[in-house]
């Protein structure tokens, strides 16, 4: 069996002879030449594992033939040992310095010279072995990267398509994972008797398995729906699902709500969500007043049997509701400050008639709170008008 391929280099032939004998008898394919001129014709043709090059040579120097090896991409990786009779630590320290592997003074022993090379080879193999490590660790990034996107398209795909209209309702949104894809998710529906149905949750955690559970959620929510009923009856069955299908560290705050055109009316659960800003028409066509939406509430999937309050306010023509998850509000400067609801109320009192506009001033003005710091979590807001 074949151990791996030698180069030998030295302008005198016998030590060519004495280094093939012994690297043979080891069971190393050996290779030949004279000087580096050569030995870089050879290497054209036979990529070595290990070259064995005397200093000293006519043509082109052991130094020399080093520092092209060591230059050239293709063979920069190969275990170069270079043979001097230069004796003392200066002389050893300079064909380092060139790039070589190893040093071997003249006169040499056979053994020395085998000794040297087997420790080369087990330094080659290990060498070897990170490389092929390396290149299935980059193979598997690269899969990992390409499902993730695919992922990331998919998770998009679930999102209403905007600019977009339910019912009388007019709404877009911005959504910006903190990793790609993440647990933020939000429906709306229309229902039967001209109603819409809302609901945006935040799943805990990040990633793949926020992304899964944020998916069952939205079938959960969509399931429950097609019931009928209202936010706090699908806020119950919600909650015993998730409670059944997840794990008990998994959770998800949620806002449900049915906006009611008919009635003029807003019906809301809270299921431990930021509250929503309601900006409704002031008095006789006065300025828009922002106002911050009811209590918390319970999580969902905590576990089953969880109490839920349904609240209901007016929601009027010309009256928006602005959703959220608390990535948008929730990231600390290096004040230590938070945007908050309060930061929130102020932005939104002073935002653009239209609602793709009003969106992406939310979106901005956050961002130049938050200063140099970037948002660390899952970010979906959507903004609805009644016209």
């Amino acid at each position: 069996m074949q151990k791996g391929v030698v180069l030998v280099v030295d302008d005198e032939a016998p030590i060519r002879d004495i280094l093939s004998f012994y690297l043979k008898r080891a069971g190393y394919t050996v290779l030949l030449a004279e000087n580096g001129r050569v030995a870089l014709d050879e290497m054209a043709k036979v990529q070595p594992d290990l070259i064995l090059s005397d200093l000293r040579m006519p043509e082109m120097a052991g130094d020399e033939l080093c520092q092209a090896v060591k230059g050239n991409p293709r063979t920069r990786d190969t275990f170069f040992v270079l043979v001097s009779a230069l004796d003392g630590t200066a002389s050893k320290i300079g064909g380092l310095n060139l790039g070589a592997d190893d040093m071997i003074s003249k006169p040499f022993h056979a053994q020395e010279v085998m000794a040297k090379v087997e420790s080369a080879f087990r330094i080659i193999g290990m060498q070897k072995e990170i490389k092929r490590q390396n290149l299935e660790l980059t193979r598997f990034q690269e899969r990992m990267t390409a499902e993730l996107s695919l992922a990331a398209r998919l998770q998009v795909g679930l999102l209403p398509p905007i600019p977009g209209q339910a019912g009388p309702i007019r709404y877009t949104h911005r959504y910006l994972p903190a990793e790609g894809i993440g647990g933020d998710i939000y429906a709306i529906l229309n229902l039967p008797d001209d109603s819409v149905a809302l609901m945006i949750a935040d799943v805990s955690g990040h990633g793949v398995t926020a992304a899964l559970i944020s998916a069952m959620v939205k079938t959960c929510f969509e399931n429950q729906v097609r019931f009928g009923d209202g936010p706090l009856a699908w806020a119950q069955a919600m909650n015993r699902d998730l409670a059944r299908s997840t794990l008990s560290e998994q959770f998800a705050t949620a806002f449900l709500a049915r906006l009611d055109p008919a009635s003029d009316t807003l019906q809301y659960v809270a299921a431990g969500h930021v509250a929503p800003m309601l900006i409704s028409q002031g008095a006789s066509g006065g300025p828009r007043v922002p106002t911050v939406l009811g209590e918390r509430g319970f999580m969902l999937g905590i576990e089953e049997g969880l109490r839920f309050h349904q609240q209901t306010c007016p929601f009027l023509r010309g009256d928006r509701l602005i959703v959220y998850t608390d990535g948008l509000v929730e990231v600390e400067r290096e004040d230590r400050s938070f945007l908050g609801d309060e930061g929130l109320l102020e932005i939104c009192s002073d935002l653009p008639a239209d609602e793709e506009e009003a969106a992406d001033h939310i979106v901005h003005r956050a961002i130049a709170f938050n200063e140099s710091t970037p948002f660390s979590d899952d970010v979906t807001l959507v903004v609805l008008d009644r016209p």
